[in-house]
């Protein structure tokens, strides 16, 4: 049955802040489970994979479900290392609710930055857990005002952390902080209140703070406005402060109004069962969902089946009937569905920043021979369950490359690999994907007309565009010269004409006129327009030449003032653009922007550099021109439209030899 309210709860977190035992310690607490999951040990339920037990880390996003106070919470723990940022990417999609859990030995770290500026575009209502404070050496205080100072937001404290002895730390409810009214967690807390309700902020004035329970009261209801955020102290290893976070996720995350009274649902992950087969994970956002129910997938564009629905239950999957709204199901289909799909009519797109972008591409090379064709089937599955990946699967010259979002990441998938599928193989060196842009403008002409019947002629302009612009496109040909019904088949051609330019790389920050053209009224069929524009567009590309971009990072790094010669001294060996640092107490931050190919392997110097205490956050900041030297060149892969007769051969499937 179900309770009367159902939310989604994600647990976020840079890694080893301890959210997957917060997870644990909740599902305990609540009584779901009756003993309580180990990290160490390798029993935390939300752990499932064998590679994330011998880890220690989550690889995988993975929900649990557990009630508490009438409320049916369906908890998403969440990877912390960045190399697996897809699978925050994908959860986030679907929370209606945040526990964002900090360490308070470590405090913000570079990847809290990131989470925190993914969760504030999406407006999403977060709950702050300083976890750790059992840990020696912990400034509770210096945490909670760092992480105000650093982020830019009001804090407002629902537990003290009482460390008076730090053998056995305790937990004060606020309403029972009379004698520490004066530090520097509640003093801020309140100061943070009366800035924003002005009727306290005239009880503040005049020193009266006495009644903590009303002003408990009314910091609640500014917490549920988004104003503040509600912060609480504890330690998952001892259970401390899991009960007060289980009720404040019961009492301060609202119930979301987003219902439909139509079904919808969307994919937010895919994996294989060996029993099962291909699992969609979906959430439902409208009417009930039922096994057997035939839905639209938009992404395929078509009707599908639902054959069975399961919910997860403590690891395991239990067969259901129907999914309501609001709750997460895991269904099967005959069809090949993949994570972001939107099932139904209504507009579940997800339009905000990713934290993951892959600009690193590794080829996949086996050890057995005998097993090429196995790794490439494994690697269509992987592909599928994390399409960040890009698989290319390139036959003529028998590779196989992914895109990657770091070396850990790499180190996963071999082990998946081994595990799963018994294959062994080696990942080249991680190299930097570039991408092309056209060096001048230039014309691209193509006559398709031979062996008949067939007629497509075209002439593009190709012509640079800003940094930035992407690809545009528009025809100035009458529509007596090229129907409509085919200047739609050169559109869609447009995309993936540009997958690979002159140098091997995605084509971008161009525009392309169709300027002349013409088709046949006895010669011209369906397809010609779209095997014919590829041929035009690359031959304009020839024409202009094309300029290699490459990525570039953001960068923002903090670290003690006696590491500042060091880090500058690498920085101007990257040929970083530097910002003059800023200094607070015996700490420096600075911020610039420096090229992936410079500082792809820069945080295992930082993190030697700083003895692991500094702070290095990179994140993908467009692209800029650079040099094109023969090592960025890559071949073509598969058939070029460039070369026009092998190009119509395969492309009318006299053979079959590019990329499957």
């Amino acid at each position: 049955m179900i309770k009367n309210r159902v939310l989604t709860i994600g647990i976020l977190a840079h890694v080893d802040a301890g959210k997957t035992s917060i997870t644990e310690s909740l599902l305990h607490h609540s009584g779901t489970t009756t003993s309580l999951g180990s990290v160490d040990k390798g029993s935390a339920i939300t752990d499932g994979l064998t590679m994330e037990k011998s880890r220690g880390i989550s690889i995988k996003a993975s929900s649990v479900n557990f009630s508490w106070k009438n409320s049916l919470f369906q908890l998403v723990d969440t990877p912390g290392h960045i190399d697996f940022a897809a699978e925050v990417d994908r959860s986030l999609s679907i929370l209606d609710g945040v526990i964002l859990v900090v360490s308070a030995k470590e405090g913000v770290q570079a990847h809290t930055l990131n989470l925190w500026e993914s969760l504030i575009e999406r407006k999403l209502p977060v709950l702050i857990f300083f976890n750790k404070i059992d840990r020696d050496g912990v400034d509770v205080e210096q945490v909670f005002l760092d992480f105000q100072k650093e982020l830019g937001v009001q804090l407002f404290a629902l537990n003290y952390p009482d460390l008076s002895n730090p053998d056995t730390p305790k937990l004060l409810p606020f309403t029972n902080c009379d004698n520490h009214i004066d530090s520097p967690i509640i003093d801020k807390s309140l100061e943070n209140l009366a800035e924003c309700d002005e009727a306290f902020l005239d009880q503040y004035l005049e020193g009266n703070t006495a009644d903590l329970e009303q002003i408990l009261k009314k910091g609640k209801q500014i917490i549920k406005t988004g104003a503040l955020y509600g912060v609480l102290f504890g330690s998952a290893k001892l259970g401390l402060g899991i009960a007060d976070l289980l009720n404040s996720i019961a009492t301060l995350i609202p119930q979301p109004i987003n219902d439909y009274s139509t079904v919808a649902a969307k994919v937010f992950k895919v994996t294989f069962d060996e029993k099962k087969g291909r699992l969609a994970y979906i959430k439902s956002y409208g009417s009930v969902l039922k096994s057997k129910d035939i839905i639209r997938s938009q992404q395929l564009d078509k009707e599908i089946k639902i054959n069975q629905i399961f919910k997860p239950d403590l690891g395991e999957l239990v067969q259901i009937s129907e999914l309501n709204a609001g709750e997460i199901g895991v269904i099967t289909t005959s069809d090949i569905i993949l994570s972001g799909d939107i099932l139904g009519a209504e507009d579940l797109t997800d339009k905000y920043s990713k934290i993951s972008n892959a600009v690193l591409g590794v080829q996949v090379i086996t050890k057995n021979e005998k097993d090429y064709q196995k790794l490439g089937e494994a690697l269509e599955i992987l592909n599928i369950e994390d399409p960040i990946l890009d698989f290319k699967w390139f036959k003529e010259e028998k590779e196989f490359h992914l895109k990657i979002l770091g070396p850990i990441q790499t180190e996963v998938l071999k082990d998946n690999l081994i595990q799963r599928w018994s294959i062994e193989a080696e990942f080249e060196q991680p190299n930097v994907i570039y991408k092309e842009t056209p060096s001048k403008s230039a014309e691209g002409y193509v006559r398709y007309w031979m062996p008949k019947p067939c007629w497509a002629i075209m002439t593009f302009l190709i012509e640079p565009a800003p940094l930035g612009s992407g690809v545009s496109f528009t025809s100035n040909v009458r529509t007596s010269d090229i129907s409509n019904k085919y200047i739609n088949e050169v559109k869609r051609a447009i995309p993936w004409s540009l997958k690979q330019g002159i140098h091997g790389y995605e084509v971008t920050d161009l525009s392309i006129t169709l300027i002349e053209g013409s088709e046949h009224t006895a010669h011209t069929n369906p397809g010609d327009f779209l095997l014919a524009t590829p041929m035009g567009v690359l031959r304009g590309l020839e024409n202009a030449g094309t300029d290699l971009l490459e990525p570039m990072y953001a960068f923002e790094i903090k670290a003690n003032q006696d590491l500042l010669g060091p880090i500058s001294s690498d920085l101007n060996q990257m040929n970083a653009q530097m910002d003059a640092p800023v200094f607070d107490n015996d700490f420096f931050t600075i911020d610039g922007r420096v090229s992936v190919a410079a500082a792809m392997n820069y945080s295992i110097k930082f993190n030697a550099t700083t003895s692991g205490k500094g702070r290095l956050k990179l994140t993908l900041d467009g692209y800029k021109k650079t040099t094109t030297t023969p090592d960025k060149i890559r071949s073509y892969k598969g058939v070029s439209p460039l070369n026009e007769s092998q190009w119509i051969l395969h492309m009318r499937g006299a053979f079959k030899a590019d990329e499957r």
